[in-house]
């Protein structure tokens, strides 16, 4: 749903106003919305991801590096040529949504420059960890039928870094079954 008055976006996020801001529309398009114009536009309606099963997360996360695993397929890979087991239900993708607090602990105001957090993907390929900036949306769908590891996310991990606040965050996780 877009937000009825586009001046209220420039009210909640620190003063900076005039600036586009990409947005979610009843359409299921994230559209550049610059005042009252709308300069283009990413539409959704036709994705898809076959779905086995799902889990909702929603929890606060500490400050001060917090860290909530979103999910973890625990898969051990020995070597490049192991296959995912068949029938086995696995994360394949994964929606995440960060909610910042107006304020911090400190009552003061939280700037939009300063709300960020990190997120930690494991390959299951070879189960190396990297670590991505983070503000407030993040999706993955991988094949959601393959047996293959280099397929698969193995693990997502959300920290919190901010020494002043605690963050909301709320996940759908899809789980596909391999083949």
């Amino acid at each position: 749903m877009a937000i009825p008055n586009l001046n209220d976006i420039c009210d909640c996020c620190g003063g900076y106003e005039n600036q586009p801001y990409l947005q979610l529309f009843n359409d299921k398009c994230f559209k550049i919305v610059d005042q009252k114009d709308i300069q283009g536009e990413f539409c959704l309606g036709d994705v898809t991801l076959a779905v086995d099963g799902y889990q909702c997360v929603g929890l606060n996360l500490e400050a001060g590096g917090g860290t909530l695993t979103i999910f973890d397929n625990q898969v051990i890979v020995n070597s490049p040529s192991q296959i995912l087991e068949s029938g086995k239900a696995y994360a394949r993708g994964v929606l995440i949504k960060i909610t910042y607090p107006i304020y911090d602990n400190n009552s003061e105001e939280i700037l939009l420059s300063k709300k960020s957090v990190k997120i930690s993907i494991e390959r299951a390929s070879d189960m190396q960890s990297l670590e991505y900036p983070l503000h407030n949306l993040f999706v993955m769908f991988t094949n959601p039928k393959s047996n293959d590891p280099e397929d698969l996310i193995n693990k997502i991990e959300i920290i919190n870094p901010n020494l002043d606040y605690v963050i909301k965050v709320s996940a759908l996780v899809l789980f596909g079954k391999a083949d």
